[in-house]
């Protein structure tokens, strides 16, 4: 059974898995414990990040490898869902606050006199941009 890990856990994964090359001349060998690496990189403060490291041990070491990561991360991590993000408030003037592509194709926020659907971004992309994504209504695209 192959699991699906989030890209969060993902980017944990290979962050543990460059510092284990990296300990090791660029090799992850038996001197390395990256059970403990990986649960240093944990997102979480719990480090409950993988309890059944066993039962995953083979994806996750193709995810740290960095001669299989990219492999690894199509058949192992759950593609991230875009959305439309709009404004659950409008505006005093009935206008709504809408996320569109900046030049850089980074989310920034415009005022539209309706809910049009604008450009989708994934709620880590939101994130990113340092939006609270709990402020806007999403709709998921297709």
């Amino acid at each position: 059974m192959n699991k699906k890990f989030t890209e969060e856990e993902y980017q944990a994964i290979a962050k543990a898995g460059d510092k284990a090359a990296n300990e090791v001349f660029g090799l992850i060998d038996s001197r390395v414990d990256f059970e403990e690496l990986l649960r240093m990189e944990a997102p979480n403060q719990d480090n409950v990040f993988y309890p059944e490291f066993n039962l995953y041990n083979q994806e996750i070491m193709a995810i740290a490898n960095p001669a299989t990561r990219e492999e690894a991360k199509e058949k192992y991590v759950e593609k991230e869902k875009k959305y439309y993000w709009i404004s659950k408030n409008h505006l005093p003037n009935g206008k709504f606050r809408v996320l569109v592509n900046s030049s850089e194709s980074y989310p920034i926020e415009m005022f539209y006199p309706s809910t049009k659907p604008c450009t989708p971004f994934t709620e880590s992309e939101v994130r990113e941009a340092c939006f609270n994504p709990d402020m806007f209504e999403r709709e998921e695209v297709e």
